[in-house]
């Protein structure tokens, strides 16, 4: 027999762990739970807040506040709602009881009523308002059906209004000195809010001896006092943090981040969670707005709040600048090769730039500011000042006169770019000294990719023109040698790898009357041979074949230079020049040409700091990046 049933299912049990998910730390960490107590009491509107707090495990645990107190059906709806939207029940304000003002809550979703499970399995709520008390306990659940269970023990009639709640401390005990600092820290910007623990107040001298003081004196009006504390402990509200102004011992307006917006340190900052200021501005006293919301819109206003504000900004940075540094550290470390290549100069570009990103957009992730900051790195790498250093190029180093007239007429940022290439330029043909003479380098890997660095090398002609990998080129050459390739690189597909030399080609374009490309300037070849290798008829013959080879190529037009320089330790021969083809072939020793190099670079080097004055620049962090070495590096170590 066939029949139809519709049976309708409701979740009535929950998971193993489904509480300890639910509460999360709130019921682990016993700082976390007193601070969620009483912030629950900050909530309730009430003005004083009494702990007894225990002096070791097994001892009674008790808090008691003035604030508006719960009926029996608002507690029974609140304690058995999961996620209890107090905002959306109750509104995001509470007037207070005793002076009607009304004060931003903290709570949102209800969790902090479980606080006292961090402490023990079981807790009484003894709550009274509208003329009766309600007594409830709670007791914490072992299994998986239900997280806990609450039992109304009596009612009874009672005037006033407040709420106790208690049990005996079982676990996560903290002693008494760290609970009245912890509580400071976190509720000491209202001092209309009182908390005693054990009969003590907490006193704002008490407190206040855990803050940096600083004293802002206004010619025009007088002094102001600020005083920061640092909590020592990330808070899970921003809200319990912020800047609060007081006037006469008294709040006004609310504590909050509000005028530092968009800079390192707001509300959605670590720093911001740490961190509670306090103002002391009686300076302000007869611009305090009738209902303590906030000062009155007066010049005077504006000028105290914003003096105060730079202030404040200022030495929050100071503060934090060690946080600041390492994340600076991290996005640099990203970009090591590149500011390897970069001068002084452009170094300090970047570093600036982290700096002020760091500043005014604090909650930019980090992995979209090293994005950035390699587009400002590739931005700074090509920034040149090739048009002067074309001209120092061609000056004679006894032109003394006329490099003279150059530097006149140069900016010191102008002169500064320059000099950090040329100190670039050195340590360039530092390395190269290194590798040339050393018949166990990778000349596809380390050698060559320094002298497409360094053309400028070969002379004043390749200063102001871009030169640029031509594979097509290179196409032509590796067909003449056929099989002899005994390297195709993926790392640098643009240089053909021979038994016992590494060969790659440049162009420069030409350009019609018009501006527009018309084909091939010059193709330029350079071919490093291993250290120790010594060049003779033979390497040269080779370099010209392969130089004809391109010509009759018929990629070129007839006004296309075809240069080829043949790099090796020593030379037994001269020259080769074709002035049909427009070919010229030059054997090199690495020696010769690193010293011509060199002679260039120092000799203007020289001249330009007796011309000029240079402050060294130094960006810390950058300094420490690029001065790291890493296991396998991929860069040349520039």
């Amino acid at each position: 027999m066939k029949q139809d049933i519709q049976t309708e299912l409701v979740p009535l049990k929950f998971g193993e762990n489904f509480f300890s998910d639910h509460a999360g730390r709130i019921i682990t960490d016993p700082q976390i739970a007193i601070v969620e107590l009483v912030a629950n009491s900050w909530d309730a509107g009430s003005g004083k807040v009494e702990i007894c707090w225990p002096e070791g495990l097994t001892g009674q645990f008790e808090i008691v506040d003035d604030g508006e107190g719960m009926t029996e059906e608002e507690f029974k709806k609140r304690w058995t709602t999961f996620n209890y939207n107090r905002r959306q029940w109750q509104g995001a304000f509470v007037e207070c009881i005793q002076d009607k003002r009304r004060r931003k809550v903290y709570g949102r979703n209800g969790k902090g009523r479980h606080s006292l499970f961090c402490f023990s399995d079981k807790y009484h709520v003894e709550t009274w308002k509208a003329g009766v008390k309600s007594t409830f306990e709670v007791n914490k659940q072992n299994h998986g059906e239900e997280p806990y269970r609450v039992k109304q023990i009596k009612k009874i009639g009672s005037e006033g209004h407040g709420t106790r709640i208690s049990c005996i401390v079982q676990r996560n005990y903290i002693n008494t000195a760290e609970v009245k600092k912890l509580l400071g820290s976190k509720f000491i910007v209202d001092p209309s809010f009182k908390i005693y623990v054990n009969n003590e107040k907490i006193e704002l001298e008490d407190l206040l001896k855990y803050a940096d003081h600083h004293q802002r004196s206004l010619p025009r009006y007088g002094i102001v006092h600020i005083h920061i504390i640092d909590s020592e402990k990330v808070g899970r509200l921003s809200t319990q943090h912020g800047v609060a102004y007081w006037v006469n011992r008294r709040l006004v307006g609310e504590h909050t981040w509000k005028n530092f917006e968009n800079i390192y340190l707001d509300g959605r900052s670590k720093a911001a969670k740490r961190y509670s200021i306090i103002v002391e501005a009686d300076i302000l006293e007869e611009e305090v707005l009738a209902d303590w919301t906030w000062f009155k819109d007066t010049p005077k206003t504006t000028e105290v709040i914003s003096a105060i504000n730079q202030f404040i900004l200022d030495t929050i940075q100071e503060i934090v600048k060690d946080v600041r540094s390492e994340a600076k550290k991290d996005v640099l470390t990203e970009h090591r090769t590149k500011l390897r290549y970069m001068g002084n100069f452009g170094r300090e570009q970047v570093g600036r730039f982290v700096d002020q990103v760091q500043m005014v957009c604090p909650s930019m992730k980090q992995r979209h500011l090293i994005d950035i900051v390699e587009i400002v790195a590739n931005m700074e790498m090509a920034r040149s000042g090739y048009k002067l250093l074309e001209q120092l190029a061609e000056t004679s180093p006894n032109d003394i006169d006329r490099l003279s007239d150059i530097l006149s007429e140069w900016s010191i940022t102008e002169a500064k770019i320059v000099l950090d290439e040329l100190r670039r330029r050195i340590k360039l043909i530092e390395r190269m000294e290194v590798l040339v003479d050393d018949p166990t380098a990778d000349e596809v890997h380390e050698l060559l990719p320094l002298f497409e660095e360094g053309l400028w090398i070969f002379g004043p002609e390749y200063e102001g023109v871009k030169y640029l990998p031509n594979r097509q080129i290179r196409t032509i050459i590796k067909q003449f040698f056929g099989k002899e390739v005994i390297c195709d690189s993926q790392r640098r597909p643009d240089i053909i790898a021979l038994p016992d030399s590494s060969l790659s080609a440049y162009t420069c374009d030409d350009f019609g009357s018009e501006g527009e490309i018309i084909g091939f300037s010059k193709v330029l070849t350079i071919e490093l041979k291993r250290g120790k290798v010594k060049i003779t008829n033979k390497e040269r013959r080779q370099a010209e074949d392969y130089a004809e080879l391109i010509f009759d190529s018929k990629q070129l037009s007839p006004t296309t230079k075809t240069q080829s320089f043949v790099l090796g330790t020593s030379v037994s021969c001269g020259d080769h020049k074709d002035d049909v083809r427009n070919i010229q072939v030059s054997p090199l020793p690495y020696s010769i040409v690193l010293r011509k190099a060199k002679a260039r670079i120092f000799n203007l080097m020289e001249r330009i700091k007796m011309n000029k004055e240079f402050v060294e620049i130094d960006d810390p962090e950058i300094s420490e990046i690029i001065s790291q070495t890493t296991i396998n590096q991929a860069d040349t170590g520039i």
